[in-house]
């Protein structure tokens, strides 16, 4: 009798320990795309996330890539595409209302015209853990 019950208990023992979920952090990873004028707002739910931030100016202008760029959970990002600015365009990226990083449009043949032919982009690559 007393075999059964210690054999049955080191068996529910042994199916509990190994029944249990592990609690790895995996890797997640996504891409954020704006090319909308206006500002527009974003948050990653995630840790450790590194990022490929691509940033294409307004009329055609510079585009720039920055690599391995660190992202926090924490921090609301902002990104405003074809804003003007001291009677420029330009595009932006901000960490909690502070830029980060920005270009200019390309140059205007047309001084007349106050529209973008176009808004430019700011793409963001990124990948973390859950």
């Amino acid at each position: 009798m007393k075999k059964i019950f210690l054999s049955c208990a080191i068996m529910l023992c042994t199916i509990m320990i190994s029944s249990c979920t592990s609690n790895d952090a995996k890797e997640i990873s996504g891409t954020l795309i704006f090319d909308d004028l206006g500002t527009h707002v974003f948050n990653i739910n995630a840790d450790q996330i590194e990022a490929t931030i691509t940033i294409s100016g307004p009329n055609y202008g510079n585009t720039v890539v920055y690599e391995n760029v660190q992202l926090y959970r924490t921090s609301d990002y902002n990104v405003k595409i074809g804003t003007q600015s001291t009677g420029t365009f330009k595009s932006e990226l901000l960490n909690n209302l502070v830029v980060m990083y920005e270009v200019e449009a390309g140059e205007n043949s047309d001084n007349n015209l106050q529209e973008l032919a176009d808004a430019g982009y700011i793409k963001i690559d990124w990948k973390g853990l859950n």
